[in-house]
């Protein structure tokens, strides 16, 4: 709630905020008092019987104001004054009845002192018991009018709503549900896969069974929203919801409640369920990461980031920021993405010094000045030209940008001692089909070869598509569904890793802090995707049908494209790392003898104008580079 509504909502001008506030407290504290007061009064009457002496009514009048202040003085300590009655918790509760039991030791020392032990004991334990239950009612009181009263009262639409995961993700969803200030939510009944929470009730709405029986709930129920609130095998629930609501006529709302990272992520947004994203569909654990090795590793240090105003780049900017380095030194070749990186990081972290500098890693007087001038400590190479199709007709640029900008980033890296130096790698550099993964894979080498020779650990970093990052297929999916257009799919068949740009970044981050030189490490990615699952899914979380709303285009591979991709070319040769979701590859990358000479071939070759000269010279760097049949000329220059 902004601050302008809430002012709005409880009709309080903004300059008597304050007063308005003090006002409020002002009637907790007296409605508390009648409390305590009923609770004494009704103790005494319990003790006689509803009836009692007229020395024991002078010792009532008289001891009344006792309880009053010994009262304030206990709520005050225990700050029950500062609570809002209509978000009271067990914790609250459990706060009330510290007070009352340390009220009513302070009433005993008073009142036995006073009526020389004339007093009965009984009434001195009946009250604070009867001084719980009765401010416990009141809690209660008050929390039924917020929650149904007066949102009722307010004429706000009402929605009905079911929840899958009835543990403590989807108890916070119904909680924040119910406070919802725009809709009255009813939640008409909880799922669960848990077959012994079945037939139980949480905050008196019944665990109906699993998703199996979602679907025959549906027919039989108007339901406007289905809350998928579970923290493990997301992706599998997600795509029950959408297969137990395919043969409805009407289709509810699928939403997802936010993951414990993604509200610490946004904090303002708490557990408000949103729409369904690509990244719910995948069957993926959140992954921890050991934090206090990760800002050792950055914590004070200049830190260089290329490729800063890209998807990956920009998330490295934005992770790596929040463990404070001393300075964060953007490199990027576009001016706007730059301008608004820079922008973004220091509202983020005012207290780091942010540097933008405009120019390409291709460039070396500009890598010497900026190495010279900043002396980073920590590299992450994260610049890069990435689209497959584009760079099968765009060779030069790709081995220029991609191989041999890698090369001069590393030997500038190596001449002025950087410590770490990160390389951000790709799948497709394994057994490469495309010119893309030929020229990742040799940027592979490059640094490896480095590592031989070089005090700068010098490590690379593998893993498949990233969500959510330019060009990527699932957003490219979205965008056709909303603009109503078939939905194109190179294969039936094909297969992807997919991982998301923050779970990605976050091990890219945690491979850097346990680079100790030559490594090429490979994220766990899980099981490949199978596109059209993905596209399916999609089109039924959307509210249509597949074939009939949407129609899924085959259009064939294109040149480059595998059916599936690897991450490793060897099983046999993985090893597990210290982290559970990386793995660790030592010898993958054989050594190159003269480095230096095969990449002077590369760069004379780039600069021709001889695609078949420059595809042989890639091959010849990544001899597991298998061209595709398009690059006819390339395979006759060969031979």
């Amino acid at each position: 709630m902004t601050h302008q509504s809430f002012l709005k909502k409880y009709d309080v001008p903004e300059m008597t905020q304050k007063n308005g506030v003090s006002r409020r407290r002002v009637a907790v504290v007296i409605g508390d008092l009648l409390v305590v007061v009923a609770a004494y009064t009704v103790a005494y009457l319990l003790r006689f019987d509803f009836e009692w002496e007229g020395y024991y009514s002078a010792v009532f009048l008289g001891t009344v104001p006792a309880v009053m202040l010994s009262y304030l003085m206990a709520s005050y300590y225990f700050g029950l004054n500062r609570g809002l009655r209509h978000y009271a918790s067990f914790g609250d509760i459990l706060n009330v009845a510290k007070a009352a039991f340390a009220a009513a030791a302070i009433q005993s020392t008073f009142i036995l002192f006073v009526t020389q032990g004339r007093f009965p004991r009984s009434i001195l334990l009946m009250t604070p018991m009867l001084t719980l239950g009765g401010v416990a009612v009141v809690h209660a009181i008050v929390r039924y009018a917020k929650e149904f009263l007066q949102d009722r009262a307010a004429g706000l639409p009402t929605r009905t709503a079911v929840i899958i995961g009835a543990g403590d993700l989807g108890e916070l969803v119904y909680r924040q549900m119910r406070t919802e200030d725009d809709v009255n939510y009813r939640i008409a009944a909880f799922f669960d896969e848990d077959e012994e929470k079945w037939g139980m009730r949480m905050h008196g709405v019944p665990v109906v069974g699993g998703a199996s029986r979602l679907a025959a709930f549906l027919v039989r129920n108007a339901v406007d929203e289905v809350v998928v609130a579970v923290t493990s095998a997301r992706g599998q629930a997600v795509s029950a919801v959408a297969e137990a609501m395919r043969e409805l006529a009407k289709r509810p709302l699928i939403k997802i409640a936010p993951s414990l990272d993604e509200m610490l992520r946004t904090p303002s947004a708490g557990a408000n369920p949103r729409k369904v994203q690509p990244a719910d569909l995948l069957n993926r654990k959140e992954v921890r990461l050991d934090l206090a090795r990760i800002a050792a590793s950055i914590e004070g240090k200049v830190v260089l980031v290329t490729g800063a105003g890209g998807t990956i780049g920009g998330e490295l900017c934005r992770q790596a920021i929040t463990y404070r380095p001393r300075t964060i030194v953007l490199v990027e070749t576009h001016a706007t993405a730059l301008f608004y990186r820079e922008m973004e990081l220091r509202e983020k972290m005012p207290t780091v010094k942010v540097i933008p500098v405009l120019g390409n890693v291709r460039d070396q007087n500009l890598l010497d000045r900026v190495f010279k001038t900043h002396k980073p400590q920590v590299v992450f190479h994260a610049a890069a030209h990435k689209h497959v199709l584009q760079l099968e007709s765009n060779v030069q640029e790709g081995v220029s940008n991609n191989t041999l900008g890698t090369y001069h980033l590393a030997a500038a890296a190596d001449k002025h001692g950087v410590e770490v130096f990160l390389l951000i790698s790709t799948d497709k550099a394994v057994r490469p089909s495309c010119v893309m993964g030929a020229t990742k894979r040799a940027a592979e080498i490059v640094v490896t070869d480095f590592a031989r020779r070089s005090k700068t650990r010098f490590v690379a970093v593998r893993f498949g598509n990233v969500l959510g990052s330019s060009g990527s297929v699932l957003k490219i999916f979205q965008e056709q569904i909303e603009l109503g257009r078939p939905i194109t799919i190179t294969h039936p068949d094909v297969t992807r890793f997919f991982m998301t740009v923050e779970e990605a970044v976050g091990l890219v981050l945690q491979t850097g802090a346990m680079a100790r030189g030559g490594e090429v490490f490979v994220l766990k990615m899980g099981d490949p995707v199978r596109i059209m699952d993905m596209a399916r899914n999609l089109i039924l979380l959307s509210g249509l049908e597949p074939g009939r709303d949407v129609e899924i285009r085959i259009t064939g591979l294109k040149t480059g494209e595998k059916m599936a991709e690897e991450l490793v070319e060897d099983p046999a040769g993985e090893e597990q790392s210290e982290h559970p979701e990386i793995m660790v590859l030592r010898a993958e990358n054989g050594h190159v003898d003269n480095l230096a000479e095969k990449v002077l071939e590369l760069e004379l070759a780039s600069r021709g104008n001889d695609k078949a000269l420059m595809m042989r010279r890639l091959s010849e760097f990544v001899p597991t580079f298998t061209a595709d049949a398009a690059h006819g000329d390339f395979a006759e220059a060969r031979d």
